[in-house]
């Protein structure tokens, strides 16, 4: 296959789709889930779970078969952060048998984070991803709308 890999539907409408070429139709949608729950997981894949699924699943991008994707996508981010804490703790630079070098770890942490970056390119967590995206404004209701319906209004749209 040539060229650019190409954008999924959902993501093209959360855009307005720029192009206005044709959506696929009959693009697969997978089932969607509520839950994600990795087999190995440890707190800071934990943590990056509890806090971006919630937001991969309000964008409408987020389907059963992106689970893996989002998966090593915190695994990435846990590996990142494990090497950052080591490097805290014992510095950027270490001594070995030949004097002063930089701490292995720092590739580790620079790999894990281009990793990371990427998918979340692809989830549209980057802020350059979010500019390029654009949501649907809520439909505004009028008064008398309102005053008829009340809160149901609200639903109804």
């Amino acid at each position: 296959m040539r060229g650019r890999k190409p954008k999924p539907t959902a993501k093209k409408k959360l855009e307005g789709n720029p192009g206005k070429r044709k959506l696929n139709k009959r693009e697969p949608k997978p089932k969607v889930s509520a839950e994600i729950t990795p087999a190995q997981i440890d707190k800071h894949m934990k943590a990056f779970i509890d806090l971006y699924l919630p937001q991969v699943q309000a964008m409408g991008i987020f389907t059963d078969a992106d689970q893996a994707a989002l998966e090593l996508m915190a695994v990435h981010y846990s590996i990142a952060w494990r090497a950052a804490e080591v490097i805290q703790k014992e510095g950027l630079m270490l001594k070995n048998a030949f004097g002063w070098a930089k701490h292995p770890l720092l590739q580790v942490l620079r790999d894990n984070s281009t990793a990371f970056k990427s998918y979340a390119a692809e989830f549209g967590l980057t802020p350059s991803a979010r500019s390029r995206m654009t949501v649907p404004e809520p439909k505004e209701f009028d008064q008398l709308e309102m005053e008829l319906f009340g809160e149901n209004a609200k639903v109804a749209g």
